[in-house]
Formats: C-alpha cells, structure tokens, sequence
C-alpha cells in the first residue's frame, strides 16, 4: 500500500508525486503551496476589510495552524530542490504575514471603543 503512495501523482494533473505527508490534500508540493499561498492572499484581504467575525478568525486561526504543519513535516522530511524551498520559505511567509495581520486585527476588535491616544503630559519643573 505504500508503494502506492509513492506513485500517486498530483491531482492538479502535473505528474508529480504526492508525498506521504501531502496525501490528504492529493497534491504535490509545489501545488499545495500555490494554493495555500492563493487561500491566504483571499483570507488576508477579508481580514483586512474587516470582514470576518470572531468564529471566522478562530477558523482561519486553525487553518494556518493545518497549513503550517504539513508543509513543516513536508520540509523536514525529504530533501527538495532549491525551487521548491523557496516555495516553501514563501509560503510559510504568507502563513506568517496572516497570522499576524490575523493578530493584529483580534487585537483591534477587542476594545474597539477605544479611547483616541493623547501625547502624555510633560511636567515641568
């Protein structure tokens, strides 16, 4: 059966092989991140927007953990072209720039009747 695994080839139709680690998604490397990379292009831009809720944000927040972790597994656990670890090193970037654009925006909406910030006083001797 693993055997099988080896062979299975992308479903994006490129005939590159799909790794073990990778199977769930049935695709290869390079199009898993061109894909995670496009999902966090969309999710940014609706985070930005301010179009997500608090349960939208805690689904994003699982996603990039997912996303995450397999291209991590993927990384560490057989040896890739130069081509494929920039795609790679990119696509953990995009993860990376989402969550914190993710952070930034749960941080906003948490108090978001905040008072305006005022210069602090100066005392004078």
């Amino acid at each position: 059966m693993s055997e099988l695994r080896e062979h299975r080839v992308c479903i994006a139709h490129c005939n590159a092989s799909v790794p073990t680690e990778l199977d769930s998604t049935g695709l290869c490397v390079s199009h898993f991140t061109f894909n995670v990379e496009k999902v966090c292009a969309e999710l940014h831009r609706q985070v930005a927007m301010a179009e997500v809720s608090g349960e939208r944000q805690a689904e994003i927040t699982v996603y990039l953990a997912e996303c995450s972790s397999l291209l991590a597994r993927v990384a560490s656990s057989r040896p890739l072209s130069d081509v494929l670890k920039r795609r790679v090193l990119s696509t953990f970037l995009s993860l990376m720039n989402l969550r914190e654009t993710l952070d930034r925006a749960g941080r906003a909406g948490a108090s978001p009747m905040r008072a305006p910030r005022t210069a602090p006083s100066v005392a004078t001797a």
